[in-house]
């Protein structure tokens, strides 16, 4: 055989060997990629690729509901000048272990200068916080080091969503300025600011004037594909005041809203299988799954999957279902606790950790880690 030949063949055997390593390499956990990244330059090249961490965030994501690789994010904000966060992981047993991390940020240790901080949303391993005042700041805990803080013109950022557009692979910051110091939770939304990280710019948004605006209910979110999602209510008239979920297309860079599929006099979003979903409360106080199919406005289409819970059990806050099929609800003084769909029982949340308890003040979402680094992939 030929120098050429050989070369060629040498060269169509190494690129094989590549291939071989990047799919063994994708379907590792993120705490070994990390430490793989020291092994060798040509390791940590792979790993550092914007194009291996896209794919190994979209297999984190195709794997989340049916291997052991799931995480149900909880951050229960600290008030103290460590002002830690805390994730905890889900468990084959009936206790939740708490891990904990330092804010990366930070804060006044002075009482009289505590600044709030407030979870925003999860979005492909990133955290989206509202520290009101001085910024939103974005952090992926598993780059402890890596965050940014992002500023705009308003100083009081009422509400803050963060997503991702696929189309795009940008990460977008959306913005709901506040208009009334008065009422905490509600925001009139006349405009929306959009921050893109790509361009580092942020973007004004006006509302048609023959659109109406909406009063928000709740200071967070969730997203999914391509989609944030939040609570609020509209007056159609002096004597109708209607609950509805409005959503902002990140691709689109459209805000509509969606009706409810039935009145409930309580009800929360979650995410059922990467889908957006509610859970309500009917009448008889037991709780029903709704699914959004088609994304069309007032025309928006629901499929009912199931009834989750017999009556009274409560209504799940921000939360998911898990690879084992729960849900995690809140009922008054029973406080958080495991619903099994497939069985109809319970399991309390024992929360093993330092100094952590079984508080209201949480947000709970699907949380999945990756590899997105705000230093090297933004």
């Amino acid at each position: 055989m030929e120098e050429g030949g050989r070369d060629t063949e040498k060269a169509e055997v190494m690129e094989l060997l590549e291939e071989i390593l990047i799919e063994i390499l994708l379907r590792l956990p993120l705490k070994s990629l990390l430490k793989f990244k020291t092994v060798c330059k040509s390791w940590r090249s792979i790993i550092n690729s914007p194009k291996f961490i896209k794919e190994h965030l979209n297999h984190a994501h195709a794997t989340h509901y049916n291997q052991h690789k799931d995480f149900l994010g909880l951050l229960i904000p600290s008030w103290d000048a460590s002002s830690r966060c805390v994730m905890y992981k889900e468990m084959s047993d009936d206790i939740v272990h708490a891990k904990q991390f330092d804010f990366p940020y930070q804060l006044p240790a002075s009482p009289h200068e505590r600044i709030p901080v407030r979870v925003c949303n999860f979005c492909n391993g990133l955290i989206c916080f509202n520290m009101f005042g001085r910024g939103i700041l974005l952090w992926n805990p598993s780059f402890p080091l890596e965050y940014k803080i992002i500023r705009n013109s308003q100083l009081d950022i009422g509400f803050t969503l963060m997503g991702y557009d696929s189309s795009t692979d940008d990460y977008k910051i959306v913005s709901i300025p506040s208009y009334s110091s008065n009422e905490r939770f509600a925001r009139r939304c006349f405009f929306v600011e959009v921050f893109s990280l790509k361009s580092s710019s942020w973007r004004k948004k006006e509302i048609s004037k023959n659109f109406f605006t909406y009063n928000i209910c709740q200071l967070t979110g969730i997203y999914t594909r391509n989609h944030l999602h939040w609570t609020a209510t509209r007056n159609f008239d002096e004597n109708d005041v209607t609950e509805l979920i409005v959503y902002f297309d990140l691709v689109e860079e459209r805000l509509d809203h969606v009706i409810l599929p039935t009145s409930y006099n309580d009800w929360t979003l979650l995410i059922y299988k990467e889908c957006f979903g509610i859970v309500g409360a009917n009448s008889e106080g037991q709780g029903e799954l709704w699914v959004l199919q088609d994304y069309c406005g007032i025309k928006s289409s629901w499929n009912k999957i199931f009834k989750i819970a017999p009556p009274g059990i409560g209504v799940p806050y921000h939360s998911c279902f898990t690879r084992t099929g729960e849900i995690l609800v809140h009922n008054g003084d029973l406080g958080l606790r495991f619903y099994d769909i497939k069985d109809g029982r319970f399991k309390n949340v024992v929360i093993q950790g330092d100094n952590i308890t079984n508080e209201n003040a949480f947000y709970a979402s699907p949380y999945v880690e990756s590899l997105v680094s705000l230093r090297l992939c933004l």
